[in-house]
């Protein structure tokens, strides 16, 4: 790894230009001139995002062991200048590792250790700086083919860590060695990755200018997105001047990495919640409550919060509510204890990686009236525990009045599949914008510290990030207003949208998806093309020359990107997609069996291969690989079906009726599911069990029209007229507005 060297002697004010053939120098050649931002950043967590160990970024105890509960022993030794952990490696058996780096400072560090190939592993047993004690990231005592064994690509620093921790990152990885020789331009996130390379304006005395966070905005989100979000990596080479849609593609408010209602539930960063917010609507950006350089906050407790949420507001942010908010009156707790902080309501914290508590920066309002239905928490019963859902609604519908309308039961319905939720997803979908000023009314109420209880709804404008989410969920469904809907996320102006709906039209008909997307291979973003591409390439040679020269570059550009993601089994199986897609199945066979040399528990790769042994006539070879997917993800309920299908194509039907009772039963389990589980039970004749299934799917779901006429039809079967008259008025309920 390479560190370039320093320059100094910068002093003038900038140009009004950058120069793009500017190159790396290091963060030290900006301490002569910006000697108070570089103090700064010198205590911040960008300094310490990866150090050499020394007795200055060490923060654990390297006299010590931990146990694994299985009776291996991990220890953390001092030997002279080195830092070493004596534990587990690749092949099961115990050796030294060299520390490397530290990798982080607070709440936790770890540490990386180098193995093979040039990789380097962010070791799995951390280092709490509060507790003074090292804890397991994951269960103890994984064994070495585990895939969250510190060992496995789970855990590669190259892939995985080393964009957003170091500053100007080559990767370098070359996949005929499955080896790395990656370098970085500073050790940590310096200067230049948020300002850009500083070459020309070091040489030039400051009279050129570097990328500032405060040049525009929105730009300032533009440059610390890459590091703050949920994403796929697509290129190299960010500076802040770039598009991050050009080098990464930001995941959408998907299940399971958020809440029905956009909580954060995985490790999301930050991104994907504030770009819901009305923060983010009003203009807001990240430095105003984070000084760019410590990153520290700009205020304590509520002081910062009621910087802009006051009775007289901020002139830059007009469309922000106003009012009393730090009073009981509003926050009903007493002043200084939990609850009456603004982040304890409007950003609750998740912990992830064990100690590590991070704000939900949705600024989203508590809806406790949602909770229970949707399955998601909400702050007030996060701290009443004793409390139902229940009474946190009651209480805030007696001070505030009554809920609004929430996109969140539109998303739970369309993540169960539900026949209902297409209207509602549409809805909205075309519920362009964000919220615009309050009325008067709704002010006067904010006045007296009683803001709206609901940041968005459906009349007053979703964020793009929530329009691109119903488009997406979209996918499930059909019809007129539908194809109406996505078609015109097609053309939106924003790129996530168009993004949302590229992914609602991937079940259409590929003339559909031409007719209606093809325009999409000349997006001027990256991360819209790449969508695309996917969805029309099995069009490829049924077009004219000019639509089939225009596929070809889209999809060379599409393969460029898996390329550089060579190290990730999902590019292979991206890879296969297309082989398939344009008739390739020796080549898809090849990415698909490289995905698996690669990470031989990845699952899509398991399943997509045998799907390819059922397409070439080699169905019996792919009962192996489905298996061992059901092995590894025994609550899958995609994978249990997989292998329930390829049980019954084997004539093994009692076998098949057991996985798909398991894949029904599962706690992601939707109403597809829990229909190919009735019809099976009905096709065995058992009748009464499949009723039982259906009703079991209904309830789940929350009512399906699917699985009530089909529990509809078995029920006239069985003669039983109230629960034919039970579904009815089930099926009527639901198609009533």
């Amino acid at each position: 790894m390479t560190v370039s060297a320093g320059m100094s002697g910068c002093g003038q004010a900038p140009a009004a230009h950058s120069d793009a053939d500017a190159t790396y120098v290091g963060s030290a050649a900006c301490a002569a001139c910006h000697q108070a931002e570089y103090g700064a950043w010198r205590d911040s967590h960008h300094w310490h995002a990866m150090s050499l160990p020394d007795t200055d970024s060490v923060t654990g105890d390297f006299a010590t062991e931990v146990g694994h509960g299985t009776g291996v022993r991990t220890a953390f030794l001092r030997t002279g200048e080195r830092y070493v952990v004596r534990t587990a490696g690749p092949d099961g058996s115990t050796a030294d590792f060299d520390v490397r780096y530290t990798f982080g400072t607070a709440p936790l560090q770890q540490v990386l250790l180098p193995l093979s190939r040039g990789r380097l592993q962010a070791f799995g047993v951390a280092w709490d700086t509060h507790r003074r004690r090292w804890f397991h990231l994951q269960d103890a005592g994984l064994p070495p083919d585990d895939v969250l064994h510190w060992t496995q690509p789970s855990h590669n620093w190259n892939m995985m860590c080393a964009d957003c921790h170091s500053t100007g990152v080559v990767k370098a990885y070359d996949r005929a060695t499955r080896s790395y020789r990656t370098t970085f331009a500073e050790i940590s996130v310096g200067c230049e990755a948020c300002h850009g390379p500083a070459s020309a304006h070091v040489e030039s005395a400051g009279q050129q200018a570097v990328v500032g966070l405060g040049d525009t905005r929105q730009g300032e989100i533009n440059v610390c997105a890459p590091c703050h979000s949920r994403r796929a990596h697509l290129a190299e080479g960010f500076t802040p001047d770039r598009s991050y849609l050009d080098h990464y593609s930001p995941a959408l408010l998907d299940d399971g990495l958020y809440f029905a209602d956009g909580q954060i539930l995985d490790e999301v960063y930050v991104y994907g919640s504030f770009l819901q917010s009305r923060m983010h609507a009003a203009g807001v950006t990240c430095s105003d409550c984070h000084e760019p350089h410590s990153a520290g906050l700009r205020g304590e407790a509520n002081e910062l919060c009621v910087a802009c949420h006051s009775p007289i507001g901020r002139e830059d942010f007009p469309t922000l509510p106003v009012g009393v908010f730090d009073d009981p009156d509003h926050h009903l707790h007493e002043p200084g204890s939990p609850g009456s902080f603004c982040v304890d309501c409007h950003m609750p914290a998740r912990t992830y990686m064990v100690v590590d508590d991070r704000r939900d920066h949705g600024f989203r309002v508590p809806r406790p009236d949602l909770a229970a239905i949707i399955d998601a928490p909400d702050a007030c019963t996060g701290c009443h525990e004793d409390q139902s859902p229940t009474w946190a609604a009651d209480v805030l519908h007696a001070v505030f009045g009554p809920p609004r309308g929430h996109f969140a039961r539109a998303f739970a319905a369309g993540r169960h599949g539900l026949s209902h939720a297409a209207s509602a997803l549409v809805e909205v979908a075309e519920s362009r914008g964000h919220p615009p000023p309050e009325g008067a009314e709704s002010r006067a109420a904010e006045s007296r510290g009683h803001p709206p209880p609901v940041e968005t709804s459906p009349e007053r404008g979703h964020p793009p990030i929530i329009r691109a989410t119903a488009l997406a969920l979209l996918r499930n469904y059909a019809g007129e207003e539908v194809q109406r809907v996505v078609v015109a996320g097609l053309g939106d102006p924003s790129p996530l949208v168009r993004i949302g709906a590229l992914r609602g039209l991937a079940d259409w008909p590929p003339e559909s998806r031409w007719r209606s997307a093809a325009r999409l291979l000349r997006d001027p973003l990256l991360a819209v093309r790449v969508e695309a591409v996917p969805l029309l390439a099995p069009l490829l040679e049924t077009l004219p020359a000019e639509g089939r020269a225009t596929l070809q570059a889209g999809i060379t550009e599409y393969l460029d990107v898996q390329a550089f993601n060579a190290d990730r089994p999902e590019a292979h199986t991206n890879r296969a997609g297309i082989h398939l897609a344009t008739g390739a199945t020796v080549e898809a066979e090849a990415a698909l069996r490289e995905a698996l040399a690669l990470q031989p528990a990845w699952i899509p790769g398991l399943v997509n291969l045998a799907d390819l042994y059922r397409e070439t006539n080699r169905d019996v070879q792919g009962g192996e690989l489905l298996a061992r997917a059901a092995r590894l993800a025994p609550e899958s309920p995609d994978v249990l079906l997989a292998y329930g299908l390829w049980m019954v194509r084997q004539k093994r039907r009692a076998e098949a009726l057991r996985l798909f009772a398991r894949s029904a039963n599962t706690p992601t389990a939707t109403g597809r599911h829990a229909y190919v589980h009735a019809v099976a039970l009905h096709s065995a004749g058992r009748l009464e069990e499949a009723l039982a299934a259906l009703d079991r799917g209904i309830n789940v779901g929350q009512g399906d029209l699917q699985l009530m006429q089909a529990a509809l039809g078995i029920a006239e079967e069985l003669g039983d007229s109230a629960k034919v008259e039970s579904y009815r008025r089930q099926m009527e309920s639901l198609s009533t507005p």
